[in-house]
């Protein structure tokens, strides 16, 4: 669940060698732009023995002698070298907001994407063996099929039919962004008291129109409950039992000290400092 981890959309650019992957790239970022977002991307590139750096220049030198990680800066861009590191996917993604990108897309990482349900998926076919194969592997919401060959419906010709490719791909992006609007607002507590498994589901009932807000049962009692925690500013959403727990222990550590006298319905506000 890469994008509902990253709290923004994620699509990703898969198929075979030289199925058109990086084209499809080249041609949408510039159409996604138009619209208004800030894309990020990240490129897997499978050759084991690839480095962005080049022998004998000077970030090469500085890696050589064991600096870990090098950075490239200059005026017109900021390049990290980071070497031998076996980095997951989500963190290296979780550093694109920070650079002011909402929107990222991935191209590869098949083996990872194609069995995450919440990331939208362009699948670059070259036959129709390929696309039944994908078809069969693919999980969760795949936006489009497509090839530059004329391989018919439901494959997309990337040609021809690439507005259509835009708009299907607009029509992911603004559903995401609407179920991860939807989600934040819940408790996110994955409780199960709703009747679902996970706040996800629940999110995306209250997207289709079968279900409601309401139906969070932790932010339902919210307003019963006789504490409140907030961290940084936030609040930090809390079942019935926890808050019981956390208001019962405070108040015995309270009424133990001197000159102080509890009957269990004081309001009480304790503030940790830096």
């Amino acid at each position: 669940m890469l994008s509902l981890r990253l709290n923004h959309p994620v699509l990703a650019v898969v198929g075979y060698k030289a199925s058109g992957k990086t084209t499809i790239i080249e041609r949408l970022v510039p159409e996604l732009i138009k619209e208004g977002f800030t894309v990020a991307t990240i490129k897997h590139i499978s050759h084991q023995d690839f480095s962005i750096d080049r022998e004998g220049s000077d970030t090469w030198r500085h890696s050589r002698v064991g600096a870990n990680p090098v950075i490239a800066f200059s005026n017109n861009e900021v390049s990290v070298i980071i070497k031998g590191a076996n980095l997951p996917l989500e963190s290296i993604s979780r550093l694109i907001p920070e650079f002011g990108a909402n929107l990222l897309i991935l191209e590869g990482f098949s083996s990872i994407v194609l069995n995450d349900e919440d990331v939208g998926k362009i699948i670059c076919v070259k036959s129709k063996k390929e696309y039944m194969e994908f078809k069969e592997s693919a999980k969760g919401e795949v936006i489009a099929f497509c090839s530059f060959q004329n391989l018919g419906e439901p494959v997309l010709n990337i040609d021809r039919e690439f507005k259509i490719l835009v708009n299907k791909t607009l029509n992911f992006i603004m559903k995401r962004i609407r179920i991860l609007e939807i989600l934040n607002s819940l408790a996110g507590l994955n409780c199960g008291k709703c009747g679902r498994k996970s706040c996800k589901e629940l999110a995306e009932e209250i997207y289709n129109g079968t279900a409601s807000p309401e139906e969070c049962v932790v932010l339902k009692v919210k307003s019963k409950l006789g504490t409140k925690i907030i961290v940084e500013g936030r609040e930090v959403p809390i079942q019935p039992f926890v808050s019981e727990l956390v208001r019962k222990t405070v108040l015995g550590m309270i009424s133990s000290l001197k000159k102080v006298y509890i009957k269990g319905n004081e309001k009480v506000y304790i503030k940790i400092s830096k």
